[in-house]
């Protein structure tokens, strides 16, 4: 996707190239301005600290991955991980910046509409009700971002991508099987589904 020249683009873009050799932590407003030829106020009128950048370029990737089918959420995945880890110094420099529960929640906000478009496919055939399809949502994940935070903490290992192949495993194996066995219970006990 081509990214329309903008103030907001080449702030993000200069924070890119800065974080390749040195930790957010490390790198001041200053030092940003004067690499993208601006003005303080122009870095203010578009971001209230460096945070702002990088939850900026966050945002603009996960509005490129809710495009995805659910038949490419893997590739998708893969896709992601494998630039994260081509781009692995940038990414454990922004990682290492921010407390590991604002990491989990910006992974699973990353994971989830993954996820969700192949749960809500699965639910549709069999039944269920919305909080079972939401529950099921959550827990997968809750479940995927910790096998990638897992992996980011590790020092993003190659075989993340094995890991992956054995997560969709277990989804495509468990997924329609679970979904079929809320149904059943539904029509079992009907008043007791939306619990």
């Amino acid at each position: 996707m081509e990214v329309p020249k903008s103030t907001k683009n080449e702030i993000m873009a200069a924070l890119g190239k800065l974080l390749r050799t040195k930790r957010l932590d490390d790198i001041t407003v200053t030092e940003l301005v004067e690499r993208c030829n601006i003005s303080r106020q122009a870095f203010y009128y578009h971001f209230s600290d460096l945070y702002g950048v990088v939850d900026y370029g966050i945002q603009r990737y996960l509005e490129e991955l809710q495009a995805c089918t659910p038949e490419q959420w893997h590739e998708a995945l893969e896709r992601t991980l494998t630039l994260l880890r081509e781009n692995r110094t940038l990414a454990l420099n922004v990682y290492r910046a921010y407390e590991r529960s604002y990491v989990e929640h910006d992974l699973r906000q990353w994971v989830t509409p993954l996820v969700e478009a192949r749960v809500r496919m699965a639910a549709q055939k069999c039944g269920v009700t919305e909080d079972q399809t939401s529950f099921m949502i959550e827990l997968l994940a809750q479940a995927l971002a910790s096998i990638v935070l897992s992996w980011v903490e590790r020092g993003m290992p190659s075989s993340v991508v094995e890991r992956l192949d054995d997560f969709d495993i277990l989804v495509e194996g468990c997924l329609e099987y679970t979904m079929e066995r809320l149904a059943q219970k539904n029509r079992k006990e009907p008043s007791s589904a939306g619990i």
